[in-house]
């Protein structure tokens, strides 16, 4: 008899029992689950309760591994920057970090319906309204940007070309790919073979031209070449 009932368990509400797993992969499916929850129905209308259904465990089995649902959202953000890094990590291991760079970012972008790049955007929209959020993407983003800026510095310096402002060109060329990302998260896509040999070419063109003396004149009117 106790078969049955725990084999009926989930006709009268119950949630199913789910096998042990160690705790990194808990907790990869409960913030799976968040994910999905924060996407479909809303950040600030989701409740832990929604969470663990989705996931297949209790709330109880939620709470063990996040103190609320605040936890859960800013674990998701830190997990989101963490694979960013990765990013960096790659260019500055490689002989060639631009295109390291270049083929790590595109890499990190996956596919264009992954869920990340909804989730990217539904951060950014709760930030606008929520300073601490805010303020935790910030100090994400400035360390992507010095990691990329020194990624730059390092490439124009073996090119023979120093950069005059390596850190304007990385907040340039993050913008360009958080436009990408967000145009990724509304379904936009492309020949991802096409983006990276685009992207290179922009890279190091721009970037060996902006530390020239031209790029200098090009920036003030009126001044001639002599």
């Amino acid at each position: 008899m106790g078969r049955l009932t725990a084999s009926m368990g989930p006709l009268y509400g119950r949630t199913p029992v789910t096998r042990h797993l160690p705790t990194e992969e808990r907790r990869a499916q409960i913030l799976a689950a968040a994910r999905t929850c924060f996407l479909e129905g809303g950040y600030h209308a989701t409740r832990v309760q929604q969470i663990a259904r989705t996931a297949g465990l209790s709330k109880g089995a939620v709470y063990f591994h996040f103190e609320n649902k605040r936890a859960l959202l800013e674990a998701l953000v830190e997990d989101e920057f963490a694979r960013a890094q990765g990013i960096f990590d790659e260019a500055e291991r490689s002989p060639v970090p631009l295109a390291s760079m270049a083929q790590a970012f595109l890499g990190f972008l996956g596919e264009p319906g992954d869920p990340r790049h909804r989730f990217f955007v539904l951060t950014g929209e709760l930030a606008v309204e929520d300073a601490e959020l805010r303020g935790r993407l910030r100090g994400h983003h400035e360390g992507l940007l010095a990691r990329m800026a020194a990624v730059f510095e390092r490439f124009a310096a073996e090119a023979g070309r120093p950069l005059g402002d390596p850190l304007a060109s990385a907040v340039l060329v993050k913008a360009m790919a958080d436009g990408l990302q967000g145009a990724f998260a509304m379904g936009f896509e492309f020949d991802r073979s096409r983006l990276l040999m685009a992207a290179l070419g922009l890279l190091q063109t721009g970037l060996l031209g902006a530390g020239g003396e031209g790029a200098r004149q090009a920036a003030t009117p009126g001044q001639e070449s002599g």
